[in-house]
């Protein structure tokens, strides 16, 4: 493949965002950033890095809906509450078949991803984030396992006494919320509960989800805060409609296969933790982070599972797992300064496997504990020799354990316990020159690492045990771009590339048992362009686009396209307020991906698709009331797309309908003193 030369391009960049920075020079919007571990203006930051504030109305039940329109991000909408959201940034993770891997998840600073790497926000109350910060590129790789970007979710905060109900309905979902805050002088509580209900866009699709968020925030002294939070989740029931095979799509994307009925596919989630969080922004700031959780899961897939040798066709899993991490800020020099900082991270299956009896349980298959421990510790250091340049540089050492203990063990079926060892480091640097007060180049190397996690150590490619042949694979990273900033605009634009050795993907994938191999070598190649325009107090615009050209190398695949991954995506959504002072804006929104391939060889490919979204809202104000309305159609043209592919998958069952054109209105009331 041909490589562009990054700096070449930055340069030219450069020289055009110049003359654009100079013909308006106005005051700057300060938006901070914390993707280096302390408060940072975003013009600044020598990383790819987008806030998006969340808009409180609407019917949020999808992180999808949260993460469009962030450049890079590809955030694939399953339409099935069974299988979580599959999200891919710049090819990370774009192999998982279940959850998120290859992307750092966390919740106002306590990880969300687990210590393999894997991470899920399908028991996040997305109602309840006030902000999402997304960090891409090198510097991502500090942050730990599996780190090709980093999702930051910041809880909603009151900054006074409030409470709210509110109500969402559309042609398949309903959904009813509280929230109630007490904010005092020096602390403040607050409590959200939702509860979610959906009869599903296919048949065999239903969902319920009930979900309770307390948190207390305590400012102990002048300078030091305590955030105690507790997270509640129950799914009762997430009916499994599977995908289907290209040709099922195209006759009918709303149906679903036999198999759904005749194995009575279905999933049940619990889940619930416990964290603390204590803060410092004193002369050297520092936070120390602890919490503890319980995950229960019930699911039936779509085969028996019967063999003596099988995993079987039924899965019972409890999760338990805790951790402890904290980090310290000092001043090395009037131009340097540290954080330095360390963790353990530790989860413990309880797994068992039995015969799916056609939707009834039968004979035991699979009886085993894994335990996932990860040690880590970092530093990263700032220099800012001027106003107008900084640097910033970080290594972190991790220490990953895995033990498997088989406690099924038959003729037919030998001992599968196993233990193996990950020990990996990671190193970043990264640079901004800021020309003007809206002008800045930046520029930054990395080499990360993604460890193989607990569920693709499950299954050897021959259909045997574990597979801890598995090796870690290692990633180089490399990416310059430019940041343009002032009252009316805020734009960046950067170019990477990405190589990676090792690679991690999918082998095989059948009826919801996939097993995994290291490849020799991908690369990547892409560009990235985010832009917000104020065109008038009425009228906003915030477009982000990106082109992603990743391919196998070295191997029998060689020039082959990643499965999974989009080679582009355009998002464009305008706000409009007809009048200052009328409580009333109109958004449309419009969203183009190209096609998707489904396996190694790109066999077959999911086609490209260009949808729209429109939203209407409201809103009046009396006094301590204040009530919304909202109104909103998805899908607008009812376009037939695949939201999903899954990787490799040996059944040829690779597409995930996307919903169709969907009408959805709200109301909510609230209350403030």
């Amino acid at each position: 493949m041909r490589c562009i030369n990054p700096l070449t391009t930055a340069s030219v960049l450069a020289v055009f965002f110049s003359t654009l920075a100079c013909a308006n020079e106005e005051p700057i919007e300060i938006i901070v950033v914390t993707a280096t571990s302390s408060a940072q203006n975003w013009l600044q930051s020598p990383a790819s890095v987008d806030i998006n504030r969340v808009d409180q109305s609407g019917l949020l039940f999808d992180s999808a809906q949260l993460l469009q329109g962030i450049a890079g991000l590809q955030a694939d909408s399953r339409a099935n509450f069974a299988q979580d959201t599959r999200l891919s940034v710049r090819g990370f993770g774009s192999r998982s078949p279940f959850g998120i891997r290859g992307i750092y998840l966390e919740q106002d600073g306590i990880p969300i991803s687990a210590p393999d790497g894997q991470g899920q926000l399908g028991s996040v109350l997305l109602d309840n984030i006030q902000s999402i910060e997304v960090l891409r590129g090198p510097l991502a790789v500090l942050y730990g396992n599996g780190a090709g970007a980093v999702i930051s979710l910041t809880s909603r905060r009151y900054n006074q006494s409030e409470m709210a109900a509110s109500a969402a309905l559309s042609e398949q979902h309903q959904q009813q919320q509280l929230n109630l805050a007490m904010v005092g002088n020096n602390q403040s509580l607050q409590l959200a509960a939702k509860q979610f209900k959906s009869d599903g866009y296919r048949p065999r699709s239903r969902a319920a989800k009930d979900q309770l968020q307390l948190s207390w925030q305590w400012q102990l002294l002048n300078n030091l805060n305590v955030n105690l939070r507790y997270d509640w989740a129950y799914d009762p029931y997430l009916q499994d409609p599977l995908s289907l095979s290209p040709e099922q799509w195209r006759e009918n994307p709303n149906q679903t296969i036999a198999a759904a009925s005749l194995f009575d596919t279905e999933k049940t989630v619990k889940q619930q933790q416990v964290s603390v969080s204590i803060t410092s922004d004193s002369t050297h700031p520092f936070k120390l982070a602890l919490w503890q959780g319980e995950r229960d899961i019930n699911q039936r897939l779509a085969f028996t599972g019967s063999a003596a040798t099988s995993a079987g066709g039924e899965v019972l899993l409890n999760r338990q797992y805790h951790g402890i991490k904290g980090q310290y800020q000092l001043s090395l020099h009037e131009h340097v300064s540290a954080v330095a900082g360390a963790g353990v991270m530790q989860t413990e299956d309880r797994r068992f496997g039995f015969i799916n009896d056609f939707g009834q349980r039968g004979a035991l298959r699979r009886d085993e504990d894994n335990r996932a421990t990860n040690l880590d510790s970092f530093i990263r250091f700032n220099y800012q020799p001027t106003s107008q340049l900084n640097w910033h540089a970080g290594w972190r050492y991790t220490d990953l354990h895995y033990q498997i203990n088989d406690f099924y063990i038959a003729d037919a079926n030998p001992d599968d316990s196993g233990v193996r060892n990950y020990y990996q480091q990671a190193f970043a640097i990264g640079f901004n020159w800021q020309f003007s007060k809206q002008l800045a180049w930046f520029g930054s190397a990395g080499k990360g690492f993604e460890t193989p996690t607990l569920a693709e150590l499950a299954y050897s490619i021959d259909g045997g045990g574990i597979n801890l042949q598995l090796d870690a694979s290692d990633n180089q990273q490399w990416e310059t771009g430019i940041k343009w900033q002032n009252n009316q605009h805020r734009a960046s634009i950067s170019v990477f590339t990405i190589a990676t050795d090792n690679e991690i993907i999918a082998a095989t994938s059948n009826g919801g048992r996939t097993s995994f191999r290291n490849s020799s070598k991908t690369t990547r190649l892409g560009v990235e362009l985010q832009w917000h325009y104020q065109l008038s107090p009425q009228l906003t615009s915030e477009f982000s686009s990106h082109y992603l050209q990743a391919e196998f190398n070295g191997s029998a695949l060689n020039g082959n396209r990643l499965p999974g991954v989009a080679a582009s995506e355009i998002d464009w959504q305008w706000h409009y307020q007809p009048l200052v002072t009328l409580p009333l804006q109109l958004t449309l929104q419009s969203h183009y991906r190209s096609k998707v391939y489904i396996d190694d060889i790109n066999s077959a490919a999911a086609p490209a698709a260009l949808r729209f979204a429109f939203n209407i809202n409201s809103q009046q104000q009396f006094q301590h009331w204040q009530l919304r309305q909202w109104l909103s159609v998805s899908n607008l043209t009812d376009k037939r797309y695949v939201g999903a592919v899954v990787v490799n998958q040996a059944n040829g069952r690779a597409f995930e309908p996307g919903a169709g054109r969907e009408l959805a209105a709200g109301v909510s009331f609230n209350y403030q003193w």
